[in-house]
């Protein structure tokens, strides 16, 4: 379920920016905590088109169902290697925070504020699987007696 509600976010974000589809179906009302394009609004009901909010909303529940979805094996093994990813994602945002906080400025460092949203969950992802791919290695070979 999380690949394809993570598919359908790209697929829906594609759309969107590169082809400038705007559905009208998903142009509604919303109530808008913080709104600034030509006007500043608080607390307002505005109208808005709903497509980058849609896509966003699929792609970051499917990475983040991909990231935590238990694995047919689970173990402490596999906890243990969670812990390690986790902490490898984190020292990962760190840096590219900072990288963005030094060398982004503008609407630039805008965009790496929304590429951040997902560049945990993604970095976690991927350093899981990798370590979980090396570790399944490791225990194939004929001379480990360590299992998953």
């Amino acid at each position: 379920m999380g690949f394809i509600l993570a598919a359908a976010g790209i697929i829906l974000a594609f759309i969107r920016f590169y082809f400038g589809y705007k559905p009208e179906l998903l142009k509604r009302n919303v109530l808008a905590i913080y709104s600034h394009y030509l006007d500043l609004k608080f607390m307002q009901v505005i109208k808005n088109q709903l497509i980058e909010e849609v896509a966003g909303i699929f792609f970051m529940l499917g990475i983040f169902l991909i990231a935590f979805t238990k694995e047919k094996d689970e173990n402490e093994k596999t906890n243990e290697i969670r812990l390690r990813a986790f902490f490898i994602a984190a020292y990962l945002n760190v840096l590219f925070v900072l990288i963005s906080l030094l060398f982004t400025f503008g609407m630039g460092f805008m965009y790496m504020v929304m590429v951040n949203m997902a560049f945990w969950l993604i970095a976690y992802i991927v350093s899981f699987r990798l370590m979980t791919a090396g570790h399944r290695k490791r225990i194939t070979t004929p001379n480990s007696t360590e299992n998953l």
